[in-house]
């Protein structure tokens, strides 16, 4: 009975552990434009509001200002697929591509890779930033947000390159790629590609790092008490065979 006990209580830790990892998810990437490469900027799920960088935009501030409150906000989730309401299509992303590249248990599915797409308008030059989401069903996760970049008319050359890593929430699966590009002056949703687009955004095999080498993951995860419940295990079966003839006998 002791190790019934013992394995339920293990099995409600890794339970409520994978069930926080739910709810909450983080990753890492940079940006390279033009041969320009950021620093590491890192996101991380929360209940932080557009307000803030639409506060920004409104005051005036710098690219480089706005950026930063982009890149401060919480990761935010889209819980259906985003619709834009102007009809001018004066911005559209012309092409995307994923370029697969970690995978630590060479299970198939990769915690880092990078997204190259480019964005395009009708004007000669404008200011956009993007909104990087990824999805198992219809629940999109954002796991990035860039910073205000320029985009010249239709020029190939000023395309976009983010290598991210998926560190936390992510589980093992075939994801699908969104991408939503804004107005860095006004905010205002302007283009959108997707799976539904573009096949190369659809069935992308990826995890977060937590979820490579499951079987260590468990263990440490689990706490330090699930990390002695499961040392333990063995010296317990032990002593319970070395036990039950002089119980029987009795």
């Amino acid at each position: 009975m002791k190790i019934l006990r013992l394995i339920t209580l293990l099995s409600v830790l890794i339970g409520c552990k994978a069930m926080a990892q739910d709810d909450t998810w983080s990753a890492q990437s940079s940006e390279t434009q033009h041969n320009i490469s950021s620093p590491i900027f890192s996101k991380h799920s929360g209940s932080n509001s557009k307000s803030l960088v639409q506060t920004m935009s409104k005051a005036g501030h710098s690219a480089q200002t706005k950026s930063s409150a982009l890149h401060t906000q919480g990761a935010i989730s889209l819980q259906s697929r985003p619709v834009i309401n102007n009809d001018e299509n004066d911005f559209w992303i012309y092409d995307a591509r994923i370029t697969l590249r970690n995978d630590l248990d060479y299970d198939g599915y990769v915690y880092r890779f990078s997204l190259e797409f480019d964005a395009d308008t009708f004007y000669n030059e404008a200011d956009v930033y993007a909104r990087l989401y990824l999805a198992r069903g219809e629940v999109f996760k954002e796991y990035h947000t860039t910073s205000v970049f320029t985009i010249f008319g239709e020029n190939s050359e000023d395309s976009l390159l983010v290598d991210s890593e998926l560190l936390q929430g992510f589980p093992t699966g075939d994801y699908e790629l969104l991408i939503e590009l804004y107005d860095a002056y006004t905010d205002e949703l302007v283009a959108i590609l997707d799976g539904n687009d573009d096949p190369d955004l659809y069935l992308i095999g990826l995890e977060s790092k937590d979820y490579e080498y499951v079987e260590s993951v468990v263990v440490v995860e689990g706490g330090s008490m699930a990390y002695l419940i499961l040392l333990l295990l063995p010296i317990f079966v032990f002593r319970r065979r070395r036990l039950q003839p002089e119980i029987t006998a009795r």
